[in-house]
């Protein structure tokens, strides 16, 4: 939870450093206009602004300038004739001046929106965006001189092993800002704790990773001037790890059976080459080779090598951009030795060739998501090498990279009868998001001491970023015998589920789009049990007329213990201007499925201010809660703000 925390504060400062990148750059772009003087044709100066003066046909005679006065105008002022159209000429006969220039991969679109017009230019920056196929593999792109972006990752086993839950996690925060063109500096923050997946003699042991890394990137050869790129990536690492508890002895320790748990803090590295060729103008191919330095023994009850070890390897990967927003991604590493990458159930170490394949999706030049299937754990360049701690399994990898300086989606500003349903429901929500650099919170308690708070910023018109989902559940009676395994798991008395999330506007009428639609995925944990779950949701928001919208929302829990599939309806009827009256149900869709209703009374102080009374029997309004049912009916009381 620690990362969670890093997370937290990280992207609120960064969002503070966006909001200033983009004065800066908005203060740096300005509109050149054409001089016009009454000068000699054959004198032209260059065109950089503006001149304005006082005109009579005596230039001794000027006076100040204070308003324009338009007139027909001829050679000959008797035959004037009145004046209904423009005429536009190429200036000085040269038809340069009327071309119509584009520069390549950008488009520009004018918008117009009320009584303001916006220009909007939306640049190739698929292949540019991505800096590494993987933390070990990077790619031969950089970012502009003083540009950055910051990533969230995930990495996960598709089941939990011993540990049980969703999976293994092993979840990174990436910094990268571009020193100059050609210079790149990352910044890696991961952290992984769980059981290791299989049993080690026997025994259950827990293992802890986290990384703090440093990796500098310098371009030595451009591909413009060769027929190949080359560059130049040296990291260092700070390296937690341990292994052991007071149940198990460490995996450390080779001498005796005592039990006890083994910390280790160390700098470890990495040192890589990325050769790249661009085949064409879609297809870039990769070939890495480097080092990654990791020590090959750990504490003092090892016999013999009890750890990784340093790793010669050969990393090819290919890049494919399908469009200029959309690419496929495909990557194959060798480790040579002399050290390993993987180990067993009976702690003997060997080398796995380590693969991946996925996709990258730049939703807007602000927001790109990625999805992989890969079998490297580590996320660092250091660690990336290494497989799941006692197994060698697929795992999926999802990403999100925020890009402050790309220009957003333009939304059509919502009107105020949709600004007052902004704030989202009780135990359904809705697919609206609030506009770029909003926050987004909500307070939750009812009476029989259920306890919700989260909050949530919009690192675009069209993505939200849920940074904390905080939920202590209490006073449960829930229906349904098989039930029971998720109450003990997740919804135990006085224990706080931790959840990460992000929600993702599809459709829009604010685009001119018939209804709202979005995708919300969280993921998070059980503080007591250490358990954990995702959910996913596909919102469909409706607009009926003036004083009603319908919402549905087909829900999905997937989890260690149980998984199942749920959905929601719910519609937001407008009393007054001030007063709405919510109805909710959701049903989960398995064989003892739960139907569970809210009725809720919202009273809107402002459009970014509501409190809402409800009444309702659903277990709670965070994720689980929402398709699972309370014997019993509770009141409750939610504040909502939007600032």
């Amino acid at each position: 939870m620690r990362l969670i925390a890093y997370i937290f504060f990280s992207i609120q400062i960064l969002n503070y450093l966006g909001v200033f990148a983009e004065k800066l750059k908005d203060e740096s772009s300005e509109l050149n206009i054409i001089n016009f003087e009454n000068k000699d044709e054959n004198k032209s100066e260059p065109l950089n602004k503006v001149i304005w003066k006082s005109y009579k046909n005596d230039e001794n005679e000027s006076e100040p300038l204070n308003k324009v006065i338009w007139k027909s105008y001829k050679n000959d002022e008797n035959e004037s004739e009145p004046l209904n159209k423009v005429i536009w000429k190429s200036y000085k006969n040269d038809e340069i001046y009327f071309e119509n220039k584009k520069d390549q991969g950008s488009i520009t679109n004018r918008i117009n929106s009320s009584s303001e017009q916006r220009i909007y230019k939306s640049t190739k920056n698929s292949v540019f965006s991505i800096t590494e196929i993987e933390p070990f593999l990077p790619l031969n792109n950089f970012l502009d001189y003083g540009n950055f972006q910051t990533s969230v990752r995930w990495k996960s086993s598709f089941d939990g092993g011993l540990s049980g839950g969703t999976g293994q996690q092993n979840p990174s925060f990436v910094l990268d800002y571009g020193i100059s063109d050609f210079s790149l500096l990352s910044i890696y923050i991961t952290g992984a704790d769980d059981e290791l997946y299989n049993l080690v003699g026997g025994q259950k042991i827990n293992y802890y990773w986290q990384s703090y890394a440093l990796s500098f990137k310098k371009r030595l050869i451009d591909e413009k001037d060769f027929d190949f790129g080359l560059s130049w990536v040296s990291t260092v690492e700070y390296w937690r790890h341990a292994s052991g508890s007071e149940t198990a002895k460490s995996i450390y320790n080779q001498k005796d059976s005592s039990f006890g748990k083994d910390k280790f803090e160390q700098l470890v590295g990495a040192l890589s080459f990325p050769i790249s060729k661009n085949l064409n103008e879609n297809f870039t191919a990769l070939i890495v080779p480097g080092i990654t330095f990791l020590p090959e023994k750990l504490g003092s009850k090892g016999i013999g090598k009890n750890a990784y070890g340093n790793n010669f390897y050969i990393g090819s990967g290919l890049v494919y951009d399908v469009t200029d927003d959309f690419n496929l991604l495909f990557s194959y590493t060798t480790p040579l030795g002399p050290g390993n990458n993987y180990f067993d159930s009976d702690l003997n170490y060997s080398r796995k060739s380590i693969y991946s394949f996925g996709l990258g999706w730049d939703v807007n030049p602000k927001i790109g998501i990625e999805g992989k299937i890969t079998n490297s754990y580590g996320a660092s360049p250091s660690t990336g090498l290494l497989t799941i701690p006692s197994d060698n399994l697929p795992l999926y990898s999802a990403s999100i990279t925020y890009r402050p300086y790309g220009e957003d989606t333009y939304l059509n500003p919502l009107n105020e009868r949709d600004k007052l349903i902004s704030n989202g429901g009780i135990t359904v929500n809705n697919a609206l998001i609030p506009r770029a650099g909003t926050s987004q919170f909500n307070f939750n308690y009812d009476s029989r001491g259920n306890l919700f708070g989260s909050y949530g910023y919009s690192l675009s018109n069209i993505f939200q970023l849920e940074l904390l989902n905080i939920g202590s559940f209490n006073d449960l009676n829930l229906s349904g015998s098989t039930n029971s395994n998720l109450y003990s798991t997740y919804l135990g008395e006085n224990n706080l589920n931790f959840r990460l999330g992000g929600k993702l506007l599809i459709f829009s009428p604010q685009k001119d789009d018939l209804y709202w639609a979005t995708l919300r995925s969280s993921v998070g944990r059980n503080d007591n049990t250490n358990q954990g779950y995702l959910f996913s949701e596909f919102i469909n928001t409706f607009r009926l007329n003036n004083w009603l919208t319908f919402n549905i929302s087909p829900k999905y829990f997937f989890s260690g213990v149980e998984s199942f599939g749920g959905i929601g309806f719910s519609s937001y009827i407008s009393l007054s201007d001030s007063l709405m009256l919510i109805p909710e149900i959701n049903t989960s869709i398995k064989n003892d499925s739960d139907f569970n209703t809210t009725i809720a009374l919202r009273y809107s102080l402002s459009s970014e201010k509501s409190l809402d009374l409800y009444f309702s029997n659903a277990a709670g309004v965070q994720d689980i809660g929402q398709i699972l049912k309370d014997k019993e009916y509770r009141l409750g009381i939610n504040l909502n703000f939007l600032y």
